[in-house]
């Protein structure tokens, strides 16, 4: 773990590259938090979480890394101190798998599937992907894999303190986000129908309490959801019935499991399968393959909702290199090559993208990928007008940022709010029409500043000083 830890922070510490719009979307909630601790105003923090509203997600996630980002103190989001909270979320799930998989391994192998369990999830590769971003899933992955966790000990002893415990995870994860209930649901219920006919009274307090938490959000954004739930369902353009089937096991080899997790899963499934004891068979299919199957109902298809059912498949791989007798040796090695494909995967370029035209006609997001140093131009812009007037800019010739380096939006549209967090706010205008003072013009020969990674250059122009 800390060894995973220092080469995390060391990729982080190398990567300047501008988030896309879905990672901008969530530090701007963020931000907002932050804007509320920076004012005093706690009661308006805890309305903006619990209430809103504040777009389609709930917002657990995003509070709690603008909590992070008003305890670290002010700075840019893409610095180190502050992007390091995302990793926490990876860590939780490894340690949280790796007590599922002692519950799940008995006798003296236990402690070798606990410690397989936790490798495991650090080699992930959608998971650090994910969590090198700022990007719920992340989160998700860990409030799912810590409800199945509580869940298992309040089916060991139901007690109300161990009730209230999974309800507040489960409160959690329903406020990070929505998806919880499609990665949690089958897992949970399937662990609680061992508490017998008087379930509903043991796990009666985990239903208040997670009402509780996630309840007045729900309520006060239901026709909000209830909307975004019939786009979500209404699809992307639609797509013939393989592609849509094929979808997640491509996405499962190439990014979620990558190739050797991936081989390493069919071989522990069929080993399991083999062997007289299928205890921990069972489950983790039910978590993961039971996931995946809710998730193809859903005709949106993104890899990353199916990140927070990949520790089951790691759950699978670890008691099968303790407990089955057929092919152990080639799941040790398989599952061992783990550890170089993240490294590669890290540092340099290997297509393990995931895009189908007919599904998602959208650029496809790149969640593994070496670090870019180089933050396309906004920093050096930003240091030119720390020593130039007052004055509102207009950007020409605004370059589109290729789907290569994992954005949506314009150049333009991240000038402004790096411009205000760096304290060097100016208004931004794309229309030659608004006034302005300043003209920053994209060129591809030369130009004040080069911008590598666009192969642009960028000039800056004072209209009223020569």
């Amino acid at each position: 773990m800390l060894l995973w830890t220092t080469l995390s922070l060391a990729w982080l510490s190398q990567d300047l590259l501008l988030r896309d719009g879905d990672e901008e979307g969530h530090v701007g909630a963020a931000e907002l938090f932050l804007g509320d601790l920076n004012a005093g105003d706690w009661l308006g923090f805890f309305e903006r979480l619990f209430v809103g509203p504040m777009g389609e997600y709930p917002q657990a996630f995003t509070a709690g890394v603008g909590a992070w980002w008003w305890a670290i103190g002010d700075g840019l989001p893409g610095s180190l101190n502050i992007r390091a909270i995302c990793l926490v979320s990876l860590l939780a799930t490894a340690l949280a798998t790796s007590r599922i998989a002692r519950r799940l391994v008995h006798g003296s192998n236990a402690g070798k599937a606990e410690v397989f369990a936790l490798i495991g999830v650090l080699c992930l590769p959608l998971g650090n992907g994910l969590t090198r971003h700022f990007m719920p899933e992340g989160a998700l992955m860990a409030a799912v894999s810590l409800a199945i966790l509580t869940m298992f000990r309040l089916v060991e002893r139901p007690t109300l303190s161990r009730a209230i415990q999974l309800g507040a995870v489960v409160g959690l994860g329903l406020m990070t986000k929505q998806t919880f209930v499609l990665a949690a649901a089958l897992p949970l219920f399937w662990i609680g129908r061992r508490l017998g006919r008087s379930a509903w009274r043991k796990v009666l307090p985990a239903v208040l309490t997670a009402a509780a938490i996630a309840g007045p959000w729900m309520v006060s954004n239901l026709s909000n959801q209830v909307r975004y739930s019939a786009e979500s369902f209404a699809g992307n353009g639609g797509g013939e019935l393989l592609a849509h089937l094929g979808f997640y096991p491509l996405a499962l080899l190439k990014s979620g499991l990558g190739p050797p997790l991936a081989l390493a899963f069919l071989l522990s499934a069929f080993s399991l399968w083999r062997s007289t004891d299928r205890r921990a068979l069972v489950p983790t299919l039910i978590w993961f393959v039971g996931g995946l199957l809710v998730l193809l109902l859903i005709p949106k298809k993104y890899p990353r909702l199916m990140a927070p059912l990949l520790p089951g498949a790691v759950l699978c791989i670890a008691a099968a290199m303790v407990k089955a007798q057929v092919n152990n040796r080639w799941i040790a090695v398989s599952a061992a090559l783990a550890i170089p494909w993240i490294i590669l995967t890290s540092l340099l370029e290997v297509p393990t993208h995931t895009r189908n035209p007919e599904v998602d006609r959208g650029c496809p997001q790149v969640w593994m990928r070496p670090p870019v140093a180089s933050s396309l131009g906004l920093a050096e812009v930003a240091l030119a007008f720390s020593e130039r007037p007052e004055g509102d800019v207009l950007v020409t010739h605004d370059p589109e940022i290729p789907c290569s380096l994992q954005t949506t939006h314009n150049w333009s549209t991240h000038l402004g709010p790096y411009l205000r967090r760096v304290g060097a706010e100016r208004t931004v205008h794309i229309d030659p029409n608004q006034p302005h003072r300043f003209v920053l013009s994209w060129t591809k020969e030369g130009g004040d500043i080069h911008v590598e990674p666009l192969s642009l250059g960028l000039n800056i122009r004072d209209t009223i000083t020569p």
